[in-house]
């Protein structure tokens, strides 16, 4: 089992590698050590994984229990898209049009 700070350490190693391209394979995730750029409310960790050949987006929080047991809590979710429609959404929107 690997301790916390190695596991930290790692994923702050994999961080350092993060804007390098890499494809996820079906069933996978992979988070790393996200800057929290001054804002607390950030996730500690990010990342994205794919399943049934759909990417997602993975925020985690390191979070302490009120009986002192640290965990991880997240959320799982569609990757951002910058507030824009995608294609996709447009063209369900378009089949929708009577004429």
């Amino acid at each position: 089992m690997i301790a916390e700070d190695e596991a930290a350490q790692l994923l702050h190693h994999n961080n350092m590698e993060a804007n390098v391209a890499y494809e996820i394979e079906e069933g996978q995730v992979s988070v790393f050590v996200n800057d929290k750029d001054g804002n607390d409310k950030r996730p500690d960790y990010t990342g994205k994984g794919l399943f049934n050949g759909q990417e997602f987006q993975i925020s985690l929080w390191k979070t302490t229990s009120k009986n002192g047991l640290d965990y991880m809590s997240g959320k799982i979710q569609k990757p951002y898209n910058g507030g824009s429609s995608s294609y996709s959404d447009v063209s369900a929107s378009m089949d929708d049009v009577p004429f």
